[in-house]
């Protein structure tokens, strides 16, 4: 898995089983009658610490048995007890009853790959997690990693799972505790579909499979074929050739920059080293963080962020 560090409450902290506590006393009851679902009790975990903390889970009325027995072997793995747990995603009812289910709520959503274990954690706020869920597995337009893993692995060996609900509608002076709580799972899980940085050693470097989706989608020969195919078959007259000749020689020395401004642009540039804390395998490195944010798709400030975070 990908290390990495967060912001967010500490585990053991009392602000932080506050919050929990808050969290299962005024939500969940409002929302179970809210969409008519059963309630029962059980224990959340957390995945780095012995400590738990009660609290009450609403499911679909039915068994484990409709649930396949690699994401119940993931979920108990992880001591895991999500709120919904949707499966053959490629079926419409199945997209229809995700939509009907998530309709006005938030909270945390983990996208799970049955036949790597790799999974994705996200949030999302008030009405918008349908509209994650679409755009992460459906129409491809958010994270990149899970875009190219659903395309080799196909859409019905995933399983979206909504893990917790925010306990308050989302707005501007709260989004800060839907992001703290995102972290938690983040912090807790590691999830190596989820882009993440940290500084650290080059040593034992390896393609990951992750790194191996990228580098089939880059160089497939379908992509190799449509670059070749652009100029084949295109004839240039002999007064275009007259034309391109003479502005290459009309070129004057290109500007050079110098030494010393070199070697200051390296000094003040910092490298990005993407590698796992538990055993320092290397995934990639980066010369500047600009560098690692079109590379990665995400954002310089997510980098950042997580540069500046306390490293564990």
């Amino acid at each position: 898995m990908i290390g990495t560090a967060f912001l967010g409450f500490s585990e053991y902290s009392p602000k932080w089983y506050r919050y929990i506590n808050y969290y299962n006393r005024n939500y969940l009851d409002i929302a179970t009658r809210k969409l008519g679902y059963s309630i029962s009790n059980s224990t959340f975990y957390s995945g780095r610490s012995s400590r738990n903390y009660t609290s009450r889970r609403f499911h679909r009325t039915g068994s484990n048995k409709d649930i396949s027995p690699v994401v119940q072997e993931f979920l108990k793995e992880k001591n895991l007890n999500p709120v919904f747990i949707y499966e053959n995603l490629n079926n419409q009812e199945t997209k229809y009853t995700i939509k009907r289910d998530v309709d006005n709520i938030s909270g945390i959503y983990l996208i799970f790959n049955k036949v790597t274990s790799d999974y994705y954690i996200g949030s999302a706020s008030t009405n918008k997690i349908y509209s994650r869920f679409y755009r992460h597995l459906i129409n491809f337009t958010g994270s990149k990693i899970v875009k190219l893993a659903v395309k080799k692995y196909n859409l019905d060996n995933f399983a979206f799972i909504i893990l917790e609900l925010f306990p308050e509608e989302v707005n501007v002076e709260n989004n800060k505790k839907l992001l703290d709580l995102e972290d938690f799972y983040l912090k807790s899980l590691l999830p190596n579909y989820n882009i993440l940085t940290e500084a650290g050693s080059s040593f034992g470097y390896k393609h990951t499979e992750i790194t191996r989706i990228y580098m089939k989608a880059n160089y497939s020969e379908e992509r190799r074929e449509s670059i070749g195919s652009l100029n084949r078959g295109k004839t240039i007259s002999e007064e275009t050739k007259a034309k391109i000749k003479a502005k290459a020689l009309a070129i004057t020395e290109p500007r050079t920059l110098s030494k010393e401004f070199l070697d200051t642009m390296k000094k003040n540039s910092k490298g990005i080293v993407l590698y796992n804390i538990s055993n320092n395998t290397l995934y990639g490195e980066y010369p500047s963080i600009l560098e690692a944010s079109k590379s990665l798709n995400c954002s310089d400030k997510t980098i950042r962020r997580a540069l500046k975070t306390e490293k564990k």
